[in-house]
């Protein structure tokens, strides 16, 4: 049997505990609430047929520092090497040059990649 005092105490901890967990449940979302979508500068063009700038979206530019990928190597030349290991979790795309591989940690910290392979531009997102 708990005291009348220990009752209170629990009520204080339990108050404070879903104080905390509801604080901590909104944070994440004022922090993104709070963070500036930075103007995207489009070029003038021109632009293939299939681009359609109705589906374009703003949001969210300048969040993140994208990823400028300017050299590639072999993945089975990494993992051969050490410097991947095996079970390393990657992102797989598809470019006009063939696939490129990105490492998974990495794209969640920049969340988007870009370069250019096969003469052709192109852009991960994750």
């Amino acid at each position: 049997m708990i005291s009348a005092h220990g009752r209170g105490r629990l009520r204080t901890t339990l108050g404070l505990l879903l104080t905390v967990g509801v604080a901590a449940g909104l944070c994440p979302a004022l922090a993104v609430a709070q963070r500036e979508v930075v103007p995207v500068d489009l070029p003038d063009g021109p632009a293939t047929d299939r681009f359609d700038i109705d589906r374009f979206s703003e949001v969210g530019n300048g969040w993140f520092d994208t990823f400028h990928v300017e050299n590639t190597e072999p993945l089975a030349e990494a993992l051969r090497e050490g410097r991947v290991a095996n079970e390393t979790r990657v992102l797989v795309i598809e470019t006009a040059a063939g696939p490129l591989a990105f490492l998974q940690d990495q794209m969640a910290f920049h969340h988007i990649a870009e370069g250019r392979a096969g003469g052709k531009d192109w852009m991960a997102t994750f």
